[in-house]
């Protein structure tokens, strides 16, 4: 049997949240270069090699996980230090939001079964688990380069106005270009307002459990509706 001094170790080594690291001006350049150059990018790259293969291991492998390991040195898949119930429940909501604007308005694709389950079963979970790793590397990046003083203050500005454009640009000059996109107008409107809650609602997720548990569990869903109500495959766009 390990140690009391051991086991409190292992304890304290399974706490380790990524959220609190000590970011160096190398993390405001790289934060800066993923927000504003990432969405171009994975766009050029898409253009230039006729899929979305090689921007997705820009994206996911370089930028959600390298990137984060190496600065954070964690990819914060730990037990949740507590589970935020009342906001997951309420979460919960957003991605039934999310289907109600899409129901009816998103165009079929038709894709074959097996498109749909690669589509639901591989990339919707890759997705979901990756994608916010790099949009909170960004925001952590500023919030925790100075911890006092009127600079604090606005390194957290920084991190969430940055935040809030990669996500932004991200989805308008990569994922546009072949994810299904609705075409009722009037409902499209509130997407935007709607995917503005939702990071709002993963920020709060990651930084209330300290773990990427519950924040996956929500994309999931979102991800996972707009396969499902799209008939989507994102196989012929690899």
């Amino acid at each position: 049997m390990g140690t009391p001094a051991a086991s409190s170790r292992l304890d304290a080594s399974r706490m380790i949240f990524g959220g609190d690291f000590r970011a160096t001006n190398l993390d405001l350049l790289l934060a800066s270069l993923i927000a504003l150059g990432l969405p171009f990018a994975t766009s050029w790259l898409y253009t230039a090699t006729g899929g979305a293969t090689a921007s997705l291991i820009l994206y996911y492998i370089v930028c959600c996980v390298i990137v984060v390991l190496w600065r954070k040195r964690t990819l914060d898949y730990q037990r949740p230090a507590r589970w935020p119930w009342l906001l997951l429940g309420l979460s919960l909501l957003l991605p039934l939001a999310n289907a109600a604007l899409n129901w009816g308005t998103l165009p079929n694709a038709h894709a074959p079964l097996w498109g749909l389950l690669v589509t639901a079963l591989v990339w919707a979970p890759m997705n979901a688990a990756l994608e916010q790793l790099s949009w909170f590397y960004v925001f952590d990046a500023w919030r925790n380069r100075w911890r006092t003083g009127n600079r604090r203050w606005v390194g957290l500005i920084a991190g969430a106005l940055l935040l809030v454009t990669l996500v932004a640009l991200i989805h308008i000059f990569f994922w546009a270009k072949f994810l299904p996109v609705t075409t009722n107008a009037p409902l499209g409107l509130l997407t935007p307002i709607l995917n503005l809650i939702l990071t709002a609602s993963y920020g709060a997720l990651y930084y209330t459990s300290r773990s990427m548990w519950p924040v996956f569990i929500i994309h999931y869903l979102v991800d996972l509706q707009l396969v499902l109500i799209g008939h989507y495959s994102i196989v012929p766009y690899l």
